[in-house]
């Protein structure tokens, strides 16, 4: 298991354990094969940070993470439901199921469910109708029983899918920036925010400490989504690497 990350508030025994949880979710689904990857969100009071731990063949073998996207909240964004909402578009959890080497998600199950039962339904329904052999109604409830849990699996992936994307693509609520994709200064800034959080661990943050923090991400996560002049984002980062050194000094 590496050290925890520079970018984390995660202490070494919290890392630890979030990272064993995932590779035993990854061991369960007994197949390197698919889409799912091990991944973490933490949490911050300004959004949270995700990590992710690459290809799941190498996620097992090392158990490395690295940082993936930050996501800030909008500073006044109060709402617990819109937070949750936010924070479980991040995360990304282990199917509950395999099939045919593909994971199946709970909303997978339950479109195949509804989508099935509609199928066997209508189906033979169809068959009766035009009075077919019984033989082909039977027919007719099976085919029809699996290409409506084959369209009811389609269908809720697509719903599930925009769910999340119309989530986390609302710039009023939250800015998600891909770490792949940003400057190091941003990286800086995080960095102090992190070490500001970790050199007030076991007591309150000043108010106006935590306010100056929250804007700070916030802005800098509109620079980069912009695509503005870095040097905004520098003196974000300079700043709050001075703030996080007089609050270490206090």
């Amino acid at each position: 298991m590496s050290r925890p990350h520079p970018l984390t508030a995660l202490s070494e025994r919290e890392w630890a354990q979030a990272w064993e949880a995932e590779q035993r979710a990854l061991d369960a689904l007994d197949s390197n094969r698919g889409s799912w990857l091990p991944n973490v969100v933490e949490t911050r009071e300004w959004g949270a940070l995700r990590w992710t731990s690459g290809r799941p063949a190498h996620a097992a073998a090392t158990g490395r993470a690295a940082a993936d996207s930050v996501a800030v909240f909008r500073p006044g964004l109060t709402s617990s439901d819109a937070r949750t909402e936010i924070l479980a578009a991040l995360r990304d959890r282990p199917p509950v199921t395999r099939a045919l080497g593909f994971g199946f998600r709970r909303h997978h199950l339950r479109g195949a469910a509804i989508g099935g039962g509609i199928g066997g339904v209508l189906a033979p329904l169809v068959a009766v109708i035009l009075r077919f052999e019984p033989l082909l109604i039977i027919a007719a409830l099976v085919l029809g029983a699996a290409a409506g849990a084959a369209i009811g699996v389609a269908v809720m992936h697509f719903r599930f899918q925009r769910h999340r994307a119309d989530v986390l693509g609302n710039t009023n609520n939250v800015r998600v920036i891909a770490v792949r994709h940003v400057t190091p200064a941003f990286l800086r800034l995080v960095e102090a925010a992190t070490h500001l959080a970790a050199g007030t661990r076991g007591s309150e943050p000043h108010p106006q400490t935590r306010e100056a923090l929250h804007l700070a991400m916030w802005s800098a996560a509109e620079l980069v989504q912009e695509k503005s002049d870095h040097t905004g984002i520098e003196v974000l980062a300079a700043d709050m690497e001075r703030l996080a050194r007089a609050e270490r000094g206090a």
